[in-house]
């Protein structure tokens, strides 16, 4: 394989790699792609580039059309590199790209589960920060698409369910929680549901992954604010379900399920919730389901004002403190998630 590459790790140095500065960078925008949404068997679809650390330009990788084998990536790995980035301009290329791929990993008999998992879970970080970013009707309709592969293997693969849940990244951007909440979701509905005709997965998938969506109405101090928000901030966070309710309606996606996910999430049954102070009969299954499983990514996730909890840790905490605000049974049935 035939590099053209800056490696921004002098301590590190990878095979078959030749300097070639792109001049042009400058004018152009660029978005990251997780190495793990890069298929084996496929050809780069545009061409890839390296972001150099010291500079924060971008050094051409490698061209359109090249193979990306599974050492190719590991090398990169092994070399501190997690990620390569697309010009803007290829997003659209790119995005039919990786849901070729994604169904061809789901469908792969061949493919092991916890390949399977890795693939799905960075194709579906991939969308929704494409999604949380510019929540445009197309992109929220990619994102439709590119979670009914990855719901599928949820509902009909456990081992990669499990390894799904493991697999969970930490990190304090919006795209990546709603990412760890989607799919600790629908592991937990189908526990809950099975593959009972009542409960379509593939409809729920959307409201639980896009949840949050009217955070990216909320300013970014707001939502980065490593202290606790005062009256004014508090009052402003309490409206993303609203947002993201009218932004689904805006766009022609809202369904009964999202309606229902998005606007009670963050209802309790003590009646202290937002937006609408709902008391415990009148909350939803399916927001309890999202609100259970967005306080354990809270909690296991780094955020500006707490270090996350490990596993156990976060879990003693919501059975001990907070299952006051959660339904105990349903609570049950999310240890199973963890039971490995």
């Amino acid at each position: 394989m035939n590099y053209l590459v800056q490696n921004p790790h002098p301590k590190h140095i990878l095979h078959h790699l030749a300097l070639k500065q792109d001049e042009n960078d400058e004018a152009e925008t660029f978005r990251p792609i997780d190495l793990h949404c890069l298929h084996p068997e496929l050809t780069a679809p545009c061409d890839l580039y390296l972001k150099i650390r010291l500079t924060s330009r971008y050094t051409l990788f490698a061209r359109k059309g090249l193979a990306f084998s599974p050492r190719d990536r590991q090398n990169m790995l092994d070399s501190g590199v997690e990620e390569l980035y697309i010009r803007e301009e290829d997003s659209e290329i790119f995005y039919h790209y990786l849901k070729d791929a994604l169904s061809m990993v789901v469908r792969d008999p061949n493919c092991p589960s916890e390949t399977k998992a890795h693939f799905v879970h960075s194709a579906c970080r991939d969308i929704m920060s494409k999604v949380y970013t510019d929540p445009r009707a197309s992109f929220i309709t990619q994102a439709h698409e590119m979670l009914e592969p990855a719901v599928d293997l949820i509902v009909h693969d456990d081992r990669a369910t499990r390894c799904l849940v493991q697999l969970t990244a930490h990190d304090v951007s919006t795209y990546t929680h709603c990412t760890n909440v989607g799919i600790f979701s629908i592991a937990l509905t189908k526990i809950l549901y099975g593959d009972s005709a009542d409960h379509d997965l593939h409809k729920l998938s959307a409201g639980f992954f896009l949840h949050d969506l009217g955070k990216c109405k909320v300013p970014l101090k707001i939502l980065n604010k490593p202290g606790k928000l005062d009256q004014q901030e508090w009052e402003v966070m309490q409206t993303h379900p609203q947002l993201g309710y009218e932004l689904l309606e805006q766009t022609g996606h809202m369904t009964d399920e999202a309606r229902i996910i998005i606007l009670e999430h963050h209802e309790k049954d003590d009646g202290t919730g937002y937006p609408n102070g709902r008391g415990a009969r009148d909350i939803h299954p399916y927001a309890r389901i999202c609100r259970l499983a967005d306080v354990y990514e809270a909690l296991t996730s780094d955020r500006p004002y707490h270090t996350r909890k490990s596993t156990f840790d976060a879990l003693k905490l919501m059975k001990n403190h907070i299952l006051a605000d959660i339904d105990q049974q349903l609570f049950t049935h999310f240890l199973k998630l963890f039971r490995f």
